[in-house]
């Protein structure tokens, strides 16, 4: 006893700043340690999640613009009819909330196999095509539901769970697979399409699914600490009701914003490089371009995640909405454009798309917590894939009317501003123990 009061008076004759800066060092030490910390212990989970974002549907989301001029000298269909297949996302919208509880219940690794394996044997299926549009339609919307397995929806769950001091950083390198995977594979792609046929293009997708992104899955998703145990099963016991989640009113911006901020930068990639051959850009420097929008979908998710970490996550999503809109008026105000002009309007949308990959999964962390992650990730997935799917079909139609894209370009501008606003409307951060996952 004589020792402990002898240790204390020793402690109280400290210079006062010296203890409390001890104290304090040692009760929170520096952010960037942390987030060290979290990557030293948890780098697999995120090159996993990385892999399987990058090289799974959303890969193909982002190359789908390449098979459309194949398609239509293949079998004869008008754009207007290809474009058709992008409103299997409502199929999508619908059952991306439950697929969403599922996840939270069950967790992210098996689902997230299970649905590769049907990923890759659903692209065999596309290569295998014979010209009905029917199967077509059917195949693009099973590649949908089913791409949900590796979609933001799971990955971004489990980056979520992993990593808290860098999550927006983490969010960000995780999901920027899927920019670098449209910065690389256009070029790739359109060379083997080119040489080999569009049956190939989608074999060489199938085969990145089941030789690359699946073993990452397999062998590192689940062996992060954060992911396992007794605190992932009482996350998972008591996920709150749907009417709760629906009666919060940030729930509803979210997915608003959401919806009216991803969804159209989507839509533009998923025509992108037939609506720069409509602005009298070449066929293979339209490819390039498109997987500029991918280097430039990169830079903006890193550049978000780094500022979401410090700064107000909302304000950071209007400006770049901001941008994308700036970018997508470049591209609707001029008939003919240069590769230059062209190079700057797709730069800002891409920089946007890469900003909106990594600000919804961080809002849906930050506001409303981890344990229904999934199901509000997948709430907002209902309206993002609802607008995609009218605003992707929007532009087919619209060409096939007009012979341009001006007119839905400038809707999908006005639809990039008012999402900037809405985020807007989130307020403030909530204390931890007032956000809807953590109830």
């Amino acid at each position: 006893m004589e020792e402990r009061t002898k240790v204390t008076e020793k402690v109280i004759d400290m210079p006062a700043g010296l203890t409390n800066g001890a104290a304090a060092a040692t009760r929170n030490p520096p952010a960037w340690r942390s987030a060290k910390e979290e990557w030293r212990q948890n780098w697999r989970v995120g090159l996993a999640a990385f892999l399987a974002i990058g090289l799974s549907h959303g890969a193909y989301q982002a190359l789908s613009s390449l098979f459309v001029l194949p398609l239509q000298n293949a079998f004869g269909w008008s754009r207007s009819e290809i474009s058709f297949a992008y409103y299997g996302s409502l199929v999508i919208a619908v059952v991306a909330p439950f697929i969403g509880r599922l996840v939270d219940r069950l967790g992210s690794r098996r689902i997230m196999l299970g649905g590769m394996v049907l990923s890759s044997m659903i692209y065999a299926a596309l290569a295998a095509m014979n010209g009905s549009l029917a199967m077509f339609y059917a195949l693009n919307v099973l590649a949908g539901v089913i791409g949900l397995s590796a979609s933001g929806l799971t990955c971004s769950r489990v980056i979520s769970q992993s990593f808290v001091r860098s999550r927006g950083l983490s969010l960000a390198m995780a999901r920027s697979g899927l920019a670098l995977a449209s910065a690389a594979l256009p070029t790739v792609l359109f060379a083997i399409i080119a040489r080999f046929g569009w049956r190939a293009g989608y074999l060489a997708e199938a085969l990145l699914v089941l030789l690359v992104a699946l073993p990452a899955v397999y062998f590192w998703i689940g062996h992060s600490r954060t992911m396992t145990g007794a605190e992932q099963v009482h996350a998972d016991a008591d996920l709150p009701k749907w009417l709760h989640l629906l009666r919060n009113r940030r729930v509803w911006f979210l997915c608003l914003g959401a919806g009216l901020g991803y969804a159209p930068a989507t839509a533009i990639m998923s025509q992108l490089q037939p609506l720069l051959i409509s602005k009298g850009i070449e066929a293979g420097a339209a490819a390039g371009l498109v997987g500029m929008a991918g280097i430039a979908s990169f830079i903006g998710a890193l550049v978000t995640g780094s500022l979401v970490d410090r700064f107000w996550a909302p304000a950071i999503a209007f400006l770049f909405a901001c941008g994308s809109a700036a970018g997508t008026c470049l591209l609707a105000w001029h008939g003919q454009i240069d590769g230059p002009l062209a190079a700057v309007a797709i730069m800002l949308v891409g920089l946007g798309l890469g900003a909106e990959i990594d600000i919804v999964a961080y809002l849906v962390a930050r506001y409303f917590g981890v344990r229904s992650f999934s199901t509000l990730y997948g709430m907002a997935v209902f309206f993002i894939a609802f607008s995609g799917a009218l605003g992707a079909s929007m532009l087919g139609i619209v060409f096939d009317r007009f012979g341009n894209y001006d007119a839905a370009l400038m809707v999908i501008a006005a639809c990039f501003l008012t999402a900037g606003c809405v985020y807007l409307l989130l307020g403030r951060y909530p204390p931890v123990d007032e956000s809807v996952g953590h109830h």
